[in-house]
């Protein structure tokens, strides 16, 4: 299995595909940069009433930059989901589109085994995006605004600051549980990959799942019939990342999270190998 998953993950990596999304978070986080750079972070912690708040230092540091980056939600729960929905959709469906899924299994490769190596592909894949989204957002913050400490703004929490060793720690742990999140979105991509013909219909039914279930948590704002649902929902924690930058990091709601989403990878590899299973017996 160790070869067959050296092999995919040589081949995934080879293709073009990964470079285009590079290629997009790096524009994002250049974007994200430029803008922090004309209109500088306010510093604004709760109970200044949004008044003037005045502190010694500068607010805009790469640290900052990396933080701003995994706080707000365009990178984290839209652009690497979609991303990973792409990867993870051509993964089996895109084999079987080319006709290369039946040479691959001729081979003397088990058909647990290939799948399993597509998991931890798409799983690497994950890693290697998250990884990139964190150091290039660094890079770029100290070409930018150079070193400094970090001071995200927790609700509830008033005014927290981390020194800035301290603050690439906390970078660290956060970018880590961000890509444990994402991975169970891969695989969510690969039992939709192990569903389909044509790799752009598994994304696409990947990108829809991860639609609804944000749709349903705006809903919930709306409809108090919703609030029942949000711990379901697999949209609800894509962002747990953020809670590496509390005062004291809430490791009880951040194993709570990742049971959610370990039962939504369980549950997605499971049924993704009971469909190639049949699929490939039937075909």
């Amino acid at each position: 299995m160790l070869r067959t998953f050296r092999v995919e993950l040589s081949k995934s990596f080879r293709q073009r595909l990964l470079l285009a999304g590079l290629a997009a978070i790096a524009a994002l986080i250049v974007l994200f940069a430029w803008g922090l750079w004309r209109h500088p972070f306010p510093l604004r912690p709760p109970g200044t009433g949004g008044g003037e708040f005045v502190m010694g230092g500068k607010s805009n540091t790469a640290p900052m930059l990396a933080y701003l980056l995994l706080r707000v939600p365009v990178a984290t729960t839209l652009l690497l989901p979609m991303l990973l929905a792409v990867f993870a959709g051509g993964l089996l469906a895109g084999e079987r589109q080319t006709g290369t899924l039946r040479v691959l299994l001729v081979r003397p490769v088990t058909r647990p085994g290939l799948l399993a190596a597509k998991l931890l592909t798409a799983w690497v894949y994950a890693l290697a995006l998250t990884a990139f989204l964190g150091a290039f957002s660094l890079l770029v913050g100290y070409l930018l605004f150079g070193p400094g400490d970090l001071v995200p703004l927790p609700e509830g929490e008033g005014l927290v600051i981390f020194p800035h060793l301290q603050a690439l720690g906390r970078l660290a742990i956060g970018y880590a549980l961000a890509a444990g999140a994402l991975t169970a979105v891969a695989s969510l991509g690969l039992f939709f990959s192990s569903l389909c013909d044509n790799p752009l219909t598994a994304a696409g039914l990947t990108i829809a799942f991860l639609f609804i279930s944000g749709a349903l948590q705006v809903l919930r704002d709306i409809l108090p019939h919703f609030e029942s649902w949000k711990p379901y929902l697999l949209t609800t924690y894509l962002g747990v990342g953020t809670h590496a930058f509390a005062r004291a990091i809430p490791w009880g709601e951040v194993g709570t999270a990742f049971c959610y989403l370990g039962g939504y990878t369980v549950l997605a590899a499971v049924l993704a190998g009971v469909v190639f299973w049949r699929r490939d017996v039937l075909c």
